[in-house]
């Protein structure tokens, strides 16, 4: 079978529970439609506005494909305008409350469902013929993650899975076998022990870094079994004993000798390149780009070894969205909907600059297998976990979940207590968020 095939054969999800919960209790947002456009545009020139929070070594990626589509179409000129993702999510619904709106943009599938509520983005379900996606063409997880209250605000271009990136030259130093990295908690507790014997820290765990560390704690509470949220997307539970076990193995790393204490991620990283860290967990686009910069490291990536009683990791998805306009022109968007089916079409381009490609026929394709990091982490995309939809969710895990994290691993505090803490207080903002957006 294809990998395609096999995909497609698993069902993964993650993220259905709560989408269906939503959908089945909340009505649709509203009655705003795009109109119908040409599957290509060949009108007069036009020139669009896209955002995105591209700042860093993918942007180039992205300029270099903008490029080439305008090669192939001279007549839609695209000018990109690229801010911290930070400041992009400010920005960008003040834009469109005011009439200044860019004609479409790329955010994180985890923020879809904020901007759906806010209502600064369209519905694009009228545009998924013209822009050639169709549903077997993607993981379940992923093709549910733009869905919200019965209708579509996203298209996925990519995945990003925390995976496990390893220094070869250091496991091979420590007498282990550099072509066969850890796939489990025994086997990478005993690479970690034997790292331990030969003087390395194995794994610097980025406990000064809530986003970092965090990513990971997700990863580890749904492979421990548990979830972040009840399934109406109002009650937080990552305080149960998966997140329990999940925080506590993170804690033994360092209180195992493992990981040194009070360590950032740059810290990390710096030490992996200089052949004094073993293991990175992080994400393909930040990472295959930055190692594989670096002359003489002999560095290789696989998917999160199976620390609890599943295979689960955190990834998220770049998803393209249409701004609200207070009126659309129908040339415009035409032009927007011809980029988007090119781009989505030929999205093996943007694996260059590290996440691999949503759709399973691209996932398939040869042209990914030359891309030998990026092959690697596609190897464990059957396993990925996304962000329930729920408006917010980002606003509840960075502020409130991940800083717990954090601090329990910087004191190496009681984890339960850490977790409980931070339930209480994520719950409360989920219902806060709640009425904000007008959930029922």
């Amino acid at each position: 079978m294809t990998r395609r095939a096999v995909l497609r054969a698993l069902g993964v999800g993650g993220i259905a529970g709560v989408a269906a919960a939503i959908a089945g209790c909340a009505p649709t947002i509203g009655t705003a439609r795009l109109p119908q456009v040409p599957a290509a545009y060949d009108g007069p020139p036009v020139r669009l506005k896209f955002w995105n929070g591209l700042t860093g070594g993918d942007g180039p990626v992205m300029r270099t494909l903008i490029a080439e589509f305008t090669r192939e179409n001279p007549h839609i000129a695209i000018d990109m305008y690229a801010l911290p993702w930070s400041d992009f999510y400010q920005k960008f619904p003040a834009a469109v409350t005011s009439g200044l709106a860019p004609d479409f943009a790329l955010m994180h599938n985890f923020q879809v469902a904020t901007n759906a509520a806010r209502k600064v983005i369209m519905p694009v379900d009228e545009i998924l013929g013209t822009v050639g996606l169709t549903e077997s063409d993607y993981l379940p997880v992923v093709w549910g993650s733009g869905v919200y209250r019965d209708q579509r605000w996203s298209l996925p271009l990519d995945m990003w899975p925390d995976s496990l990136f390893y220094n070869r030259r250091v496991l091979e130093q420590a007498g282990l076998d550099p072509d066969v990295p850890p796939a489990d908690r025994t086997a990478y507790e005993h690479a970690l022990d034997a790292l331990a014997s030969a003087g390395v820290k194995g794994h610097w765990l980025p406990a000064v870094d809530p986003q970092g560390v965090g990513r990971g704690f997700d990863s580890l509470l749904w492979q421990f079994g548990g979830e972040h949220y009840d399934d109406a997307g109002r009650a937080a539970t990552f305080a149960g004993q998966p997140g329990v076990d999940a925080l506590t193995w993170q804690q033994s790393l360092i209180g195992a000798g493992w990981s040194p204490r009070n360590v950032s991620g740059s810290d990390a990283s710096m030490a992996f390149k200089n052949d004094q860290n073993a293991f990175l967990w992080g994400g393909p686009g930040a990472l295959i780009n930055d190692l594989g910069s670096v002359d003489g490291l002999d560095w290789d990536v696989a998917p999160l070894p199976q620390i609890g009683s599943q295979r689960a990791a955190f990834s998220g998805s770049h998803q393209f969205v249409v701004a609200r306009q207070p009126s659309f022109d129908a040339d415009r968007l035409a032009a927007v909907v011809t980029f988007l089916g090119w781009i989505l079409a030929n999205s093996i381009g943007w694996a260059t600059a590290g996440p691999v490609p949503a759709r399973l026929p691209i996932l398939d394709s040869p042209e990914l297998a030359e891309l030998t990091a990026q092959s690697h982490v596609a190897e464990g995309v059957e396993h990925i976990r996304f962000y329930p939809l729920v408006p917010g969710i980002a606003e509840v895990q960075t502020t409130i979940l991940y800083p717990a994290i954090g601090d329990a691993l910087l004191s190496l505090g009681d984890a339960r207590q850490a977790l409980e803490t931070a339930t209480t207080q994520a719950s409360f903002l989920l219902q806060e968020n709640a009425e904000k957006y007008g959930r029922v």
